[in-house]
């Protein structure tokens, strides 16, 4: 019996030595975060406990945070997870659903009920037993660290907190948590900071662990800003979560952010009506936003924490993670959060810790899923009106439906109407051709978006342009109009079109095989894939040229003309047999969906032959981008991403620091984003100037191009953008010195330009109107040599978004786009950024054309100083 005793107690004294190793961390942890909550499950594991450490005091690695999540889904049958897809850097995108049991054994039938609160054409479902929908999506800027940890202790709290309160939570709300919008840049962070993480923790921002190295942890793989991406849907990333988004159309979404060390704490409402979009009902922001606000003052108020609202941060961009909700009958909130960037940090109200940014965070989530839950059915109802009334709205719209098409590039049109059908617009094939607006739009290459629809709010969005704004100070863009940022030929008509079959989605992309032929192979420029196919047959090793004049070819299957910038591939000329090359060809057409021809003679129909000196042969690009501190890196990461990704075109990225190193015989194309290039010194910048000189092809944008001329690198001249409202001696209060001052600046807005199309970097434009995108002050005189002047600014260039009178007089006939040869080579100066948010198709050909033709351009006349 004794030693049965002594076993007994040995074994109670085991099982209490257990207990204290996993329930007294989670009590000390639960006290900090939950001091009010005592009746957790201890079937569910903190995040203590799985993780091995406390919640703030370490980074979380993606990798670890995902894996808890699952573990909650094994133990609870209050939680699922799904994977909606992988990152660039293949990691998973999760998203954890939890509800009650109950919920989600009719999981799918609650979803369908739910969407059809968005079908107006549909009966209403009843709204009394009807879960609210909430999604909390953390961490889409990377280094804003935080909140993924919240997202850990939310779900912990949903899924073991006993008390009656969170059970009515889990009836009546399905509660969707992602983890981390931008897992690439999150990691990213998280590694830096954990490399250089003291112990103890150093709070001197001085320290390297609050100080990243560029570009830094904010943006995704390609260094873009994901919280920019949900209208553009540019990125990976955004495409799977709009898709998982409009499976479910959540009525509350929360944006978890960090805002500068020194600050406190931000919620909505936002600034009222200069911070709001025009196409949101009232209702939202009187309404919604002010009843949320009240739960979300509530829990800071209890826990101390100084906060502010109606500031500063923006609600008009439909593309943030805050406002799209907006527009889908929902409402969306930013939450920002004075960032510790690290364990902790000096501010100007003594030391920040990570933790204390994590419990503010965790207040706020969770009392959104209270105001939600309390608020049901008004949030239920909201988002049933909010698509009735867009069917309204549409209704009075002066415009009835808009029209848009594109007869050369199949390309460019089938991207922009995927664009629509992802966020659920509704499209038509035009039934028959028509001409509206000086436009002609033909069957078969033309869709109908009539505004009458459900989704009419971001039909304008995309479609409408806006010249008139309640303020003249913007957090971003002021302008986002999609149609012309596609250089799509569109028009708004007074009636509705004539409609057939609505698209659901587009027909695989037909392309042709080229019969075999001894002479040459044929590719039209205006494509938009025709870049990337001309790039992977370089890449095979395949002779390229391109032509300089307009010519009528006799092909396999007919007459056919071809404009500047068509590309030629003679077969004698070629290093490889006919019999390899035209499997090439067959290779490059299906890859790259792009049509070729074939020719037997070189003798056109019309205009000049195969063998002209209107035909160049063309190198393949080997490109240097510089990269690193100074250089903004959302306008590098652009440049990467469309080589990357639309031509699969490498390019070396060199870090600014190095250049003096560099062997730069290797390269015959760099490419400086904006930024400041000041770091290099004479000797660097002559070796730039020889390189130049020498055959190279250097390719500026915005400041680039501002600094490439002052330093002599090319010729031209800098006009002074009008940066001040204030006349000389002129007195102003300083209250107003911001909204004054900020007024100056060109924050985003969209222009035409007269392009030249003959030039080479004009090539493969049917038009000379051209719609570019300014979010700058450079401001580029044209070039004296007639012929260097590739793009100007029109004498009345305004199109959509806020500019300033001043700066409009000094826009208004600037160059756009300039060469300035220097000796055997050339400069290419974009005044503006033509690859803005990965987006902007219809110029990123401007800089495809640079780094394919560079090389061939020859300016006529001698080059002299821009006047």
């Amino acid at each position: 019996m004794k030693s049965i005793f002594r076993k007994s107690a040995k074994g109670l004294l085991t099982s209490l030595l257990l207990w204290a190793l996993l329930v007294l961390p989670a009590q000390a942890q639960n006290s900090y975060y939950f001091p009010k909550t005592k009746n957790f499950d201890p079937n569910i594991p903190t995040p203590e406990q799985f993780l091995g450490y406390g919640i703030g005091e370490r980074q979380t690695r993606y990798d670890r945070v995902v894996a808890y999540l699952q573990e909650l889904a094994r133990v609870s049958d209050k939680a699922k997870i799904e994977t909606i897809g992988h990152t660039y850097e293949h990691r998973p995108q999760v998203i954890l659903s939890i509800t009650s049991p109950q919920n989600h054994g009719k999981i799918e039938q609650i979803r369908q009920e739910h969407l059809q609160l968005a079908d107006p054409a549909k009966a209403a479902p009843a709204l009394t037993k009807m879960p609210v929908l909430v999604h909390l999506g953390y961490n889409v800027h990377g280094n804003e660290s935080s909140s993924t940890e919240v997202s850990m202790l939310t779900a912990y709290y949903l899924l073991a907190n006993q008390d009656p309160e969170t059970q009515r939570y889990l009836q009546e709300a399905v509660v969707f948590i992602d983890p981390a919008l931008n897992p690439d840049g999150r990691d990213r962070h998280t590694n830096w900071v954990s490399m250089h993480q003291g112990n103890p923790a150093v709070s001197d921002p001085a320290d390297r662990e609050h100080n990243e190295v560029w570009p830094g942890g904010r943006g995704n793989h390609y260094w873009f800003d994901l919280n920019r991406d949900w209208l553009p849907i540019a990125h990976v990333e955004s495409r799977n979560r709009l898709e998982f988004y409009h499976k479910w159309l959540p009525n509350v979404v929360i944006d978890f952010h960090e805002m500068g060390t020194n600050s406190t704490y931000y919620f909505e409402p936002s600034k009222p009506y200069s911070s709001e979009n025009r196409l949101i009902p009232r209702s939202t922001y009187d309404g919604l936003n002010v009843l949320m606000a009240k739960y979300h003052a509530e829990a800071l108020d209890e826990l101390g924490s100084l906060y502010f609202t109606k500031e500063q941060y923006d609600n008009i961009y439909p593309g943030y993670g805050s406002t799209y909700p907006d527009f889908q009958g929902g409402v969306g909130i930013t939450f920002e959060q004075a960032s510790s960037r690290g364990n902790k940090q000096e501010n100007s109200l003594g030391v920040l810790t990570f933790a204390f940014t994590i419990r503010n965070h965790l207040a706020t989530g969770l009392a959104t899923v209270k105001a939600s839950v309390e608020n049901r059915e008004t949030l239920l109802r909201n988002q049933r009106e909010f698509y009735q009334s867009a069917l309204t709205d549409g209704r009075k719209n002066g415009v009835r439906a808009y029209v848009y098409g594109e007869n050369f590039d199949a390309t460019r049109l089938r991207k922009f109407t995927e664009l629509l059908l992802a966020h659920r617009i509704e499209v038509y094939e035009l039934d028959k051709s028509l001409s509206a607006d000086g436009k002609k739009f033909e069957k078969g290459k033309a869709y109908v978006v009539p505004t009458e629809q459900p989704q009419y709010r971001l039909v304008e969005s995309i479609f409408a342009k806006t010249k008139e704004f309640d303020d003249s100070v913007f957090y971003d863009a002021s302008t986002w109009t999609l149609a012309l940022a596609y250089n799509l030929p569109h028009a708004g008509l007074k009636s509705k079109a004539s409609a057939g079959k609505r698209v659901t989605e587009l027909a695989p992309t037909n392309y042709t095989l080229p019969a075999q032929s001894r002479y040459a192979y044929l590719l039209d420029w205006a494509d938009y894939n025709a870049a990337g196919a001309l790039y992977l047959l370089q890449d095979k090793g395949v002779i390229t040229q391109t032509v300089f004049k307009p010519f009528t070819a006799s092909t396999s299957t007919g007459p056919k003309a071809y404009q500047p910038g068509s590309i030629t591939i003679p077969v004698a000329s070629q290093k490889i047999s006919a019999d390899s090359l035209y499997k090439v060809i067959h290779y490059v057409a299906a890859k790259k969906q792009t049509n070729f021809e074939s020719v037997k003679t070189g003798l056109s129909v019309q205009g000049i032959d195969l063998g002209s000196n209107n035909i160049q042969t063309l190198k393949k690009p080997e490109a240097l981008l510089l990269t690193g501190q100074g250089i903004t890196s959302y306008e590098a990461g652009e440049v990467w991403f469309l080589l990357d990704q639309q031509l699969h075109m490498p390019i070396s990225k060199v870090e600014l620091s190095s250049f003096p190193r560099l062997n730069l015989n290797r390269y015959n194309t760099i490419v400086l984003v904006n930024g400041s290039y000041n770091s290099l010194d004479k000797t660097a910048v002559e070796r730039l100037k020889r390189w130049v000189t020498d055959g190279g092809t250097l390719i500026t944008f915005k400041s680039a191009s501002e600094w490439a001329i002052k330093q002599g690198i090319a010729q031209g001249k800098v006009i002074a953008a009008h940066d001040t409202a204030s006349k000389a001696g002129a007195r102003i209060d300083f209250a107003n010195a911001a909204p004054t001052e900020g007024a100056q600046s060109v924050g985003g807005s969209i222009y035409e330009v007269d392009l030249d199309t003959s030039h080479p970097l004009g090539f493969g434009f049917a038009e000379r109107k051209l719609p570019v995108y300014r979010n700058s002050t450079t401001i580029l005189a044209p070039a004296k040599n007639p012929y260097s002047t590739v793009a100007q600014y029109t004498k009345d260039p305004w199109l959509s978004g806020y500019v300033s009178k001043g700066n409009l007089s000094k826009i208004k006939n600037s160059a756009a786009l300039l060469v300035s040869d220097q000796g055997q080579g050339r400069v290419i100066l974009f005044a503006d950024n033509p690859n803005f948010r990965g987006t902007w198709y219809g110029t990123n050909r401007l800089f495809f054309n640079a780094i394919f033709f560079g090389s061939v351009i020859k300016t006529p006349g001698t080059t002299v100083a821009a006047e």
